[in-house]
């Protein structure tokens, strides 16, 4: 909701109601059910085409830190690079099959040891990490998690990973308030640079690269 936040304050007509998907298949499922007008996320394919029908449009790319307990050896670093983690366990709030960027990213450093679970909520997440000196994950940099206490969180560099987060829609089912809030992100984006990506400096995977954004011409 803090990406959100901005656009929404500059679009007074659209009212804003958060569903309760917690991840990206969950809330495409609720797209095409027809309880959802939008949804927003990391949009990835999903197995089976299921996704099918859905539209997309790329609004931010934000770097994620590596959040440690305390104990952890890393702990004191001022940054780490991705091969540094090699030695931890990649902890997932969620069955990894669901979590499509933290499963890409293990593989494209290296990084073996992972453990997952059932999504228990961010609470569940920060006892793990608190409780395991091996254990740690990523994290949205611009985010907090719910109590930072006994926590760390640390930049990756060299490179930084973005996480892509996207507006989603229903193709055969846009609202009337689609297009000022396409135009809101848009316009948002420019000014704050949400889309900056420097391929030699920062990881996006592969389905992540960066598409061009076209703004509504409003004398049409």
């Amino acid at each position: 909701m803090r990406t959100v936040a901005p656009v929404l304050e500059t679009l007074g007509a659209v009212r804003w109601e958060p569903g309760p998907a917690r991840d990206w298949p969950s809330a495409a499922e609720a797209l095409l059910r027809g309880d959802a007008d939008v949804g927003f996320g990391r949009v990835h394919p999903l197995p089976g085409g299921r996704d099918a029908g859905l539209a997309r449009r790329l609004v931010r790319l934000e770097p994620v830190d590596a959040l440690v307990g305390a104990s952890h050896p890393l702990a004191g670093a001022a940054e780490v690079r991705p091969a540094d983690l090699r030695g931890g366990t990649l902890w997932c709030p969620a069955e990894l099959t669901r979590l499509d960027f933290l499963r890409r990213f293990a593989d494209e450093f290296g990084i073996t040891r992972r453990e997952d679970g059932p999504n228990l909520g961010p609470d569940h997440l920060v006892r793990r990490l608190r409780a395991d000196p091996e254990c740690f994950t990523l994290f949205p940099a611009d985010a907090a998690p719910p109590d930072r206490r006994g926590l760390r969180s640390i930049p990756i560099v060299a490179p930084t990973p973005l996480y892509a987060w996207s507006l989603a829609w229903r193709e055969s089912r846009r609202h009337p308030l689609l297009d000022a809030l396409l135009d809101g992100f848009a316009e948002t984006g420019r000014v704050r640079r949400w889309l900056d990506h420097d391929p030699g400096r920062d990881w996006l995977p592969a389905p992540d690269s960066p598409r061009p954004v076209v703004t509504r011409d409003p004398e049409r």
